[in-house]
């Protein structure tokens, strides 16, 4: 619609149009018409590309289209990523913290029952176990075999119910690499599972002496001086010490050479030494005995009970501090 319209301008080499154009531009001013600068912008193109007026026609107006669509755009985007930082959707935020464990104060070691199974494949686990968590001040009510279907990888595995998690956690303080299993069994009591990676107990402070009536006292006569047994049991008994029997040794030692043999079994050496501590040249004995009950074998070189003066001082009574457990997230 535009061949009809050419100028002579037209016809003239392109440096020569362009210029032409551009001076003709220039001397139209404002008053041009929408028609006007439609021409004046072809002519423009025409003197750049060598394009029919109906190809040339098609690309202004896909241009003014592709105008009209992109700024729109461009403005709705900008406003939505404004947006999206304005409420934090866009923000980067560090990941909220992990769940820390909860500390709190653990129960009592002998406030709880605690029996120890031996499923480690080794002589005498159960009972070496047993007896170290005793000295602990552990409640141990039962050390023996695993049954043969239970199998422990790991030095050891605490079954607990959901009362006894603070104690499975305090028990598992004594063995490193000990795993906790909730059975669903009911009350505080747990199960401590000896595995096959047990290697030892963990360290721990040194024992604090029994309580005097946490084991029994039994005195026995040895000699040929009746009286003696009874005598010394009673003196004992009002120091607070726990009585028992008193009279002939039924074993029917013969102790020409000794004040007094203390006899005790592996869990009461403490006990025994406690004891010894009020017969001034005493001796310990270790018997085949799985109780606390010690046993006082009076010899031919006995007089009496040693004077509580005479008594060596006792050992400051070591303050620990309140155990702790940290339970864990749940």
């Amino acid at each position: 619609m535009f061949r009809d319209r050419k100028s002579e301008s037209e016809k003239a080499p392109l440096p020569a149009r362009t210029a032409k154009a551009a001076h003709h531009l220039a001397s139209r001013g404002v008053g041009k018409t929408r028609e006007t600068v439609h021409k004046e912008l072809l002519e423009r193109a025409r003197a750049q590309e060598h394009l029919s007026d109906d190809q040339i026609w098609r690309r202004y107006q896909f241009r003014r289209f592709a105008a009209f669509i992109t700024i729109p755009a461009v403005i709705l985007g900008t406003a939505s990523i404004a947006t999206a930082y304005g409420t934090g959707l866009m923000k980067n935020e560090p990941p909220p913290p992990a769940c820390q464990p909860v500390k709190v104060l653990a129960p009592a070691a002998g406030s709880f029952k605690v029996t120890v199974l031996n499923a480690a494949g080794l002589d005498g686990a159960a009972h070496s176990v047993g007896r170290n968590l005793t000295r602990r001040g552990f409640n141990v009510v039962d050390m023996s075999g695993a049954p043969r279907t239970l199998y422990v990888k790991a030095p050891a595995k605490i079954f607990h119910g959901k009362e006894g998690l603070d104690q499975a956690l305090l028990l598992a303080q004594t063995i490193a690499g000990a795993e906790l299993e909730y059975d669903g069994r009911a009350g505080t009591s747990v199960s401590f599972v000896i595995g096959g990676e047990f290697t030892g107990m963990l360290p721990a402070p040194p024992p604090k002496p029994p309580s005097q009536k946490s084991f029994t006292v039994n005195v026995y006569n040895t000699t040929w001086r009746s009286g003696l047994a009874k005598t010394a049991l009673n003196e004992l008994a009002a120091r607070g010490f726990k009585p028992g029997k008193q009279g002939n040794d039924p074993d029917r030692s013969f102790l020409p050479d000794d004040v007094a043999v203390i006899r005790h079994g592996p869990d009461a050496d403490l006990a025994a030494a406690l004891v010894a501590r009020h017969i001034k040249g005493s001796v310990l004995k270790e018997v085949s005995r799985d109780n606390m009950t010690i046993d006082v074998i009076i010899g031919n070189k006995f007089e009496t009970v040693t004077p509580v003066a005479e008594l060596p001082k006792p050992q400051a009574v070591r303050k620990d501090p309140p155990a702790v457990v940290f339970r864990p997230c749940e």
